[in-house]
């Protein structure tokens, strides 16, 4: 893609600016705990939850070798086991990892190498993350494998990847369990582009399965989806949800049963707007996009999250050549029409790579900004269904780089997980709200989907060019 926010990313690591809001009360969260406690270099933190137990991967190297570590609490983030190696690499870097959970089985898929070539595995705890069986190979070993995504849904397992040809187009391979990760059905191609796919989006509802990415194989990129109703065995010609004459791309989306949402950045208007479309018919058809930003700035990286007929929608927004906001759109009716955006960051430094979780009437929003001269993870908080929110809380707080901030929610918590620089090397961090009370006050104790700037980075070092 084109214009400013193919580096924004790039520009956010450099801008220092003075100071905006500061932080004066308690923060509501607990002091951060360091869970990878290593001194290795830890990045990449993925996390899931599952009643009071929450389970957290992560690339970890040292010494120069590179794997993926994995630790679980069982007392709600209170506190963290040690951490478990799923496997060692003999060269070249891991990639994201990704992390599914279903009852007692905890499912990760990740980049590795094998004899040079970036390839898929995919590793199974059937104890509930206690110990790990032996890595297994999922991608064509002769092939480039990068980018897994992982999902399950009750005696299924999902997990779909980029494979590049040797003419270096790149497609999108998918492959299941239907035995809850003990075997795996032959990969099979989604995609037969002689261009170039983005990395996908998986989700599954029942026997239905979902594939969205971003696709130039006619051109311009325009964002696709495909769906199996039949637990990944077949998938249907995919659709065209975009459709236009501009670029499109960073999709994500949200499934909920026969309903599709969907969100994406495009530049049709000649800057980057945030559009918005759902399926009423589990995504048979899809409805006309509505430009839900509609600045005259760029907007882009979009993440939604959806609470019965309320569709909440932030993004990062282009304020000057030094300063982005996270801003924030709601819908009352099921994402017919969205109310005027907020901005909830209101810095003058640079905020980006936001997240959002909905649960019921409460709506919580985090990302990275550098107002205060270095990254810290901040998060905000609506607890009328997004008609106010509070003033933004520094959950990390510390003198050195923190970012790459994932979040979880549950109706009586709030899990944050990020990496944070340390002495040249980075750790993982962990935090959690310790009262939850409508107001986090003192008396309660983030070409495309993860940016065009880390994805040219991540294919460099995968020796994937997309």
């Amino acid at each position: 893609m084109k214009k400013s926010f193919a580096i924004i990313l790039g520009i956010l690591s450099l801008a220092v600016v003075q100071p905006s809001f500061a932080q004066t009360e308690p923060s509501g969260f607990t002091n951060p705990i360091n869970i990878s406690n290593n001194t290795g270099n830890s990045t990449n933190p993925q996390m899931v939850f599952s009643g009071n137990s929450v389970y957290v991967t992560w690339i970890n190297t040292i010494s120069g070798t590179p794997s993926i570590f994995f630790t679980k609490s069982t007392d709600g983030g209170g506190s963290f086991g040690k951490p478990i190696d799923l496997g060692m690499a003999s060269s070249g870097d891991y990639g994201l990892p990704s992390i599914s959970h279903q009852g007692s089985n905890v499912y990760i898929a990740w980049q590795g190498f094998v004899s040079g070539n970036p390839i898929i595995y995919f590793s199974k705890s059937s104890d509930d993350g206690v110990t790990f069986e032996k890595p297994l190979i999922l991608s064509d070993k002769s092939k480039n494998s990068a980018f897994p995504q992982i999902v399950s849904s009750t005696n299924h397992v999902y997990v779909t990847w980029i494979e590049k040809a040797e003419d270096d187009s790149t497609n999108i391979v998918f492959t299941k369990s239907d035995d809850s990760g003990n075997s795996f059905v032959a990969p099979m191609s989604i995609t037969s582009s002689k261009g170039n796919v983005g990395i996908p989006k998986l989700a599954s509802d029942g026997n239905n399965v979902y594939l969205l990415w971003e696709d130039n194989s006619k051109g311009g990129y325009e964002i696709m989806l495909a769906r199996s109703t039949d637990s990944g065995s077949t998938f249907a010609t995919p659709v065209n949800i975009s459709n236009n004459s501009g670029s499109s791309g960073a999709p994500q989306l949200v499934v909920m049963k026969n309903k599709i949402y969907v969100v994406w950045m495009d530049d049709t208007s000649k800057n980057y707007e945030i559009y918005f479309a759902k399926s009423d018919d589990s995504g048979v058809s899809f409805s006309k996009p509505l430009d839900v930003s509609n600045t005259s700035g760029d907007s882009g990286y979009a993440q939604l999250d959806v609470s019965g007929v309320n569709v909440y929608v932030v993004w990062t927004e282009t304020i000057s050549n030094t300063n982005y906001d996270i801003m924030f759109a709601k819908s009352s009716n099921d994402g017919t029409s969205f109310e005027k955006p907020v901005n909830l960051s209101k810095s003058t430094g640079a905020s980006g790579w936001p997240q959002i979780m909905a649960e019921n009437n409460d709506i919580y929003v985090s990302w990275v900004d550098n107002t205060h001269g270095n990254f810290d993870i901040y998060i905000t908080k609506s607890p009328d269904g997004g008609t106010t929110f509070v003033k933004p809380i520094d959950v990390s707080n510390t003198k050195d780089e923190s970012y790459y901030n994932q979040m979880a929610i549950t109706p009586s918590a709030a899990y944050m997980v990020w990496q944070e620089a340390n002495q040249g090397n980075h750790d993982i961090m962990f935090v959690k709200s310790a009262i939850f009370v409508p107001e986090f006050g003192s008396i309660a104790s983030i070409v495309l989907t993860i940016s065009v700037f880390t994805i040219v980075i991540m294919s460099a070092r995968a020796r994937l060019r997309l």
